[in-house]
């Protein structure tokens, strides 16, 4: 027989400190969504300003040079006897100045306006890039990502978040059978500070040389893989934690689902008792039946020994913090 494929193991998932404000949060996202736009080094916001300001003077300088120009020009009077001709076109051409003059003069100044706008707007756009910049900075060092992490680190935060999905999901979590509180308030510390302690021991392991040069760099090498093996398994004691609760947790829920089926079919035993007393009166039978209530008693009891075993794997998984 074909042994059923397993399940997938469960992969790691991106973890923010529950102190980090909402905000942060917001911008983490969008950073996720739209990496593009939020790539590059703080701009200065002159600088943004500074094509605006080059291409936008320029043109502004142009139109009030003309309007001083056109304002300073004048039409030379028609000689004595040149003819009707000459006088039309010294007539059309002032007309064609002066409303040149006049246009130009209304359109630098508001060329200029516009230009000082648009220098105003890439300035501010620039300030609130170099913000948005700096919020993301900070909030990255609240925020861990599974590429961040190397491969047992992975391992060991993908296992930290089954554990607390599981508690969190099941049934005496939802139903308050146990510290439901408690498991929202400690869980996600739990998560963030193993996430936390994991990026910090990839980024060490990731510091090492590959190819040591000498025996005494490999030497001072394995001393140090030593010491961050140690300090891995500190950190994989603390998921193990997590993990025994958890599984004290899914004891309880089978054992509550047990209690559950056998309440129900306790519960239908008067109705099954009466159809006894109306046919065959077996006195056998009837034992039988009431021993259903004996054996919701054992399942009770057991239920409550699950969720006591539960309460006590929560004081160990999930330790009081400390308040100032």
């Amino acid at each position: 027989m074909k042994k059923p494929p397993s399940a997938p193991r469960p992969s790691a998932v991106a973890v923010a400190d529950p102190d980090l404000p909402e905000r942060a949060r917001k911008l983490l996202r969008a950073a996720e969504s739209r990496p593009g736009q939020y790539l590059g080094e703080p701009v200065r916001p002159l600088w943004a300003a500074a094509p605006v300001l080059v291409r936008g003077g320029a043109g502004t300088a142009g139109a009030a040079f003309l309007s001083w120009l056109s304002g300073n020009f004048r039409v030379p009077e028609p000689a004595h006897g040149s003819g009707d001709l000459t006088a039309l076109i010294d007539v059309n051409l002032r007309s064609f100045v002066d409303l040149l003059h006049s246009g130009l003069s209304v359109a630098w100044p508001l060329a200029a306006g516009t230009v000082v706008l648009l220098a105003s707007t890439r300035a501010a756009e620039a300030v609130s890039f170099n913000g948005k910049l700096g919020e993301l900075r900070a909030a990255r060092k609240q925020y861990v990502q599974p590429a961040e992490l190397v491969d047992d680190a992975r391992t060991l935060l993908a296992r930290t978040q089954q554990a607390k999905k599981t508690v969190l999901t099941s049934t005496v979590h939802r139903k308050g059978m146990i510290d439901r509180q408690r498991n929202e308030l400690s869980l996600p510390i739990q998560e963030w500070e193993v996430a936390e302690a994991l990026r910090e021991y990839s980024r060490l392991v990731k510091r090492e040389p590959t190819a040591p040069k000498s025996t005494k760099v490999t030497e001072l090498l394995d001393t140090r893989r030593r010491a961050l093996q140690l300090s891995l398994a500190g950190i994989e004691r603390r998921v193990s934690a997590l993990e025994a609760y958890a599984e004290q947790v899914t004891e309880a829920d089978e054992r509550y689902a047990e209690l559950r089926q056998i309440q129900q079919l306790a519960d239908g035993s008067n109705d099954v008792l009466e159809l006894l007393a109306r046919t065959a009166r077996d006195d056998l039978a009837v034992a039988e039946i009431e021993g259903m209530t004996g054996e919701a008693a054992a399942v009770s009891a057991s239920f409550t020994a699950a969720l006591e075993s539960a309460k006590e794997a929560a004081v160990i998984a999930l330790p009081a913090r400390k308040t100032a």
